[in-house]
């Protein structure tokens, strides 16, 4: 499942089809003495964060929540929040005590919690086998697990079915493929998946294949599900200034950001403003594109912005070439908390220029 941040600027809406220049060379940005210690400033103590695959330094002051991150494994949501045990195991209690009292529209759908399964000793947590939804057949089933790790508890849930009632048995002999048990099988791919997860520290860089959330890390299997994290980096210092982080091993475009349509520069033109540079950029091996501009931020605020986008394996997506899509958005020009163009263009640059496939990310 594909699920993409929705951002009110129109400036990028839709790709570019038009595009004059082709320079591999850096923006040219004429700091004042101000501007240059502001820019200063707002990079010093900057820390690595992995982002899925990849590895990029942003200012220490920029952080992020739990909430502030989506995650899929196939169709999986996979969510994580850093809890004590206590609150943990209370959470599982409180869980159960819910999907037991759930009462199903049709009485034949009863228990709506069908069975709990323990995880082995290496394991903290829990799978709760239940029906899919309380309106919905029995024979929709989700396995929803519940693990604790390093501190971190994280879920994550799976569809199933078990069809094998009697109550389905003609359904069955129309399509035997719905009506089966996939429950077993499924339970092992979750329970794989599950011991291949790892707390982390948000700083933490881990050092084999895998896929890092800030504050988990998903170890490479046997097989490559698609993957994929949408992930948003906020300061008190700097809170009109966002880092929006996306990044799957699937998505492929039939485009690339530097191919796309006369409509980007409509967009730009009915924002009332203007490309401040664009072009393709090589980083650390990577081939980019990029497209910084600025304008309204939306046809409902009146207030302009700035926002940058640089794109990498667009269109080459595949698990050896995950796809990175960074996006820099200010909200409004000037006043306190807000960079100036040049000062954005130039930590922009520097930002960016650290992006790298993190190393023994992707197995050989």
């Amino acid at each position: 499942m594909k699920v993409k941040k929705t951002i009110a600027l129109i400036l990028f809406c839709a790709g570019i089809a038009g595009w004059y220049g082709y320079s591999r060379l850096p923006v040219r940005v004429n700091l004042t003495s101000e501007e240059r210690e502001h820019v200063t400033h707002f990079l010093k103590e900057r820390t690595t964060r992995c982002v899925g695959r990849y590895l990029v330094d942003l200012p220490e002051t920029f952080t992020i929540t739990s909430d502030d991150v989506m995650a899929f494994v196939d169709t999986s949501s996979v969510k994580y929040q850093r809890i004590y045990r206590p609150a943990f195991e209370q959470k599982i209690r409180l869980r159960e005590a819910e999907l037991s009292a759930t009462k199903t529209l049709n009485p034949l759908d009863m228990p709506y919690l069908k069975r709990v399964y323990f995880l082995s000793d290496d394991m903290q947590g829990v799978i709760f086998e239940r029906n899919e939804y309380f309106q919905v057949p029995d024979s929709s089933r989700v396995l929803e697990a519940h693990i604790y790790t390093n501190g971190v508890a994280v879920e994550i849930t799976i569809e199933a079915r078990n069809g094998l009632s009697r109550r389905y048995d003609k359904d069955r002999k129309d399509t035997p493929e719905i009506y089966d048990n996939n429950v077993p099988k499924k339970l092992v791919e979750l329970t794989d998946l599950l011991r291949r997860m790892s707390g982390k520290q948000e700083n933490e860089i881990p050092n084999e294949p895998g896929f890092c959330l800030p504050e988990l890390f998903i170890k490479d299997g046997i097989t490559q599900p698609n993957e994929e994290i949408s992930a948003n980096y906020i300061s008190q210092k700097y809170p009109e200034v966002t880092f929006y982080f996306d990044s799957d091993n699937y998505s492929d475009s039939d485009d690339s950001l530097l191919e796309r349509g006369a409509m980007m520069e409509r967009n730009i033109k009915q924002a009332e403003g203007n490309t401040i540079s664009s072009g393709p950029r090589n980083i650390n091996g990577l081939y980019a594109e990029q497209w910084l501009a600025k304008g309204l931020l939306s046809d409902t605020y009146g207030e302009k912005a700035l926002r940058f986008v640089i794109n990498i394996n667009e269109k080459t997506v595949s698990p050896k070439h995950p796809m990175l899509s960074l996006t820099f958005l200010q909200q409004g020009l000037e006043g306190e908390g807000r960079l100036t163009e040049a000062e954005a263009v130039s930590i922009w640059q520097q930002i960016t220029d650290t992006i790298r496939i993190r190393p023994n990310a992707i197995a050989k």
